[in-house]
């Protein structure tokens, strides 16, 4: 899908690269070997060197230098030509002001899901985000990327796939779990838990270190990025019915990933019913 972006481009806007598009420039090279493109503006010439350099950044897999020209609501576009080096990755923090990291989940898609804990192997992750170069979330961009720099030192890639800008650029609001729901996406026995449980497991394994209650956190962490996939094909296929290429790209809504970690269902219940309600949790 990148070969077919314009908007990375300085100045090109969404209506300009419609405008291309509707007129058969239909690529980059559609661009690159016509003599004159449809466009009265003296960018076209920068507009030109822009894209030769598109070619070779893309040719060398920069897709940091890419993801800092797209908008954010258009990042999705990077899936395509980096489905391979992606890390879906998700915190949970101990809910004070501070937000010390207590566990990361990371991702890729494909292989089992990781987890990272506090007091663990929590900066083990600083050497498994190394190998991914486009990072996804659900409102990373504001939470989990900051945190993960400020905190941990993890150096991530800034090419960023946060699901929250692109479902937002479909009107698809809400936070994860509330996006989760619409696209039928099935938690099990953690399904109706927020962000506020991780913060009471968190708690109560730092009062007596029991391992089931860690393992319920874990489990919950891993549950946040295993939806992550499919609320990516969900968005992108809704963003590609917007283009003339949804026949060339539309994806395959893949089923959640296997959680690595269960939850206990005596700590689920134990640990949930101290919640109270007015807390003002959830994410």
């Amino acid at each position: 899908m990148l070969t077919h972006t314009f908007l990375h481009l300085p100045g090109l806007g969404p209506s300009t690269e419609r405008r291309l598009w509707d007129a058969g420039f239909l690529t980059w090279d559609d661009f690159l070997n016509a003599p004159q493109p449809p466009l009265a503006s003296s960018k076209v010439p920068l507009w030109r060197e822009e894209l030769l350099a598109s070619k070779e950044r893309l040719e060398a897999g920069d897709a940091d230098w890419f993801a800092t020209r797209l908008p954010p609501a258009e990042t999705w576009r990077l899936f395509f030509d980096f489905r391979d080096h992606l890390a879906c990755v998700d915190i949970e923090t101990d809910g004070t002001p501070q937000n010390e990291v207590t566990a990361v989940a990371l991702y890729d898609g494909i292989h089992t899901a990781r987890t990272y804990a506090h007091g663990k192997n929590l900066y083990d992750f600083n050497d498994a985000i190394t190998a991914s170069k486009v990072l996804v979330t659900f409102n990373g961009r504001c939470f989990d990327a900051p945190i993960l720099t400020s905190h941990l030192g993890a150096k991530l890639p800034k090419a960023h796939i946060d699901l929250r800008n692109v479902l937002c650029g479909i009107g698809v609001k809400g936070g994860l779990k509330k996006c989760e729901e619409r696209y039928g996406v099935d938690r099990g026995d953690l399904a109706g838990a927020d962000g506020y449980l991780a913060v009471l497991l968190w708690r109560e394994y730092s009062r007596h270190g029991k391992p089931a209650v860690l393992e319920t956190l874990l489990a919950y962490n891993a549950a946040d990025v295993l939806a992550l996939p499919v609320l990516l094909a969900h968005a992108i296929n809704e963003r590609l019915s917007q283009t003339p290429f949804a026949h060339l790209y539309t994806q395959p809504i893949p089923a959640p990933g296997e959680n690595p970690h269960a939850p206990d269902p005596d700590v689920l219940r134990r640990v949930w019913h101290e919640r109270r309600p007015g807390s003002g949790w959830g994410r």
